[in-house]
């Protein structure tokens, strides 16, 4: 079986994802904040190794049976390249490990996630964080912070949206600090 792997949107808007079943609790613990900018989001969770902290993911079974279709499945939702899909592949002894040296440790964790589990492959989205080079300023807390604030309404009504649709156990120190200051 194939596991896909998610902490975000992925989940409550999987769109075309070939996926059975509901999304399950208890994937790998993972190295998230939301660090990515996009034009259709100011905010998004991802992957990382610098600012993350680890957060319990979510999985679904693809319906798919061969790890290449299932990498082009998830590929065509999130609309990014085959270079940002990671992969473990116990059967065949391969990952995207190549492709990502700097997630090694990632690349262990879900590794020993699919072996406890026999779990046989798993697929997740890899985009890179992106708030320094969009922003010229290094991420921190209060950089987020001062940047959602100065967003206009809707894109910071986007942000936060997003954040309280992400699953809860997704518990990052931005997110614990913009459900306190949003909350008053």
């Amino acid at each position: 079986m194939i596991a896909i792997l998610g902490w975000g949107s992925l989940i409550w808007k999987p769109g075309d994802l070939q996926y059975k079943g509901p999304w399950k609790t208890g994937g790998p613990l993972l190295p998230l904040e939301f660090t990515r900018i996009t034009s259709d989001r100011p905010l998004n969770v991802v992957l990382d190794l610098v600012n993350g902290v680890e957060c319990s993911t979510r999985f679904a079974w693809s319906t798919q049976s061969n790890l290449a279709d299932t990498v082009q499945d998830l590929k065509n939702r999130e609309g990014t390249t085959e270079d940002h899909i990671g992969y473990v592949d116990l059967q065949h002894d391969q990952s995207s490990i190549q492709k990502y040296p700097a997630q090694i440790n990632v690349d262990e964790v879900i590794r020993r996630w699919c072996k406890s589990h026999q779990i046989t492959a798993a697929v997740w989205t890899a985009i890179p964080p992106n708030f320094s080079d969009k922003l010229g300023v290094e991420f921190s807390v209060d950089a987020a912070v001062r940047y959602l604030k100065q967003l206009p309404k809707a894109a910071q009504d986007s942000a936060l949206e997003y954040m309280t649709k992400t699953p809860i156990e997704i518990q990052t120190p931005l997110r614990r600090r913009v459900s306190m200051e949003w909350a008053a």
